[in-house]
C-alpha cells in the first residue's frame, strides 16, 4: 500500500458511489466524506449498507421449494 495520497482526491463513501467527495472548506478543516448529492449522507449510507447486507443474507426466492 502506498503512503501517497490519491491524486484524484477522496471518493464519496456512499455505497456504490464513485463521485469525488466535496472539497475541504477553503479556510481549513477536514475534507467531507460524501459527494455533493444531498441524499449521500451518513444516515442514508448506513441505511443503504444495511439494505445491501439484508439482500445478501436473504436466500433467493427461486431456491425455495
Amino acid at each position: 500500500m502506498s503512503d501517497r495520497p490519491d491524486p484524484r482526491g477522496k471518493i464519496c463513501i456512499y455505497p456504490g458511489c464513485e463521485r469525488p467527495a466535496v472539497p475541504a472548506h477553503p479556510q481549513g478543516g477536514p475534507q467531507p466524506a460524501f459527494c455533493a448529492l444531498e441524499e449521500h449522507n451518513a444516515l442514508r449510507a448506513h441505511q443503504e449498507r444495511r439494505r445491501l447486507q439484508a439482500m445478501a443474507n436473504t436466500p433467493d426466492l427461486k431456491e425455495r421449494p
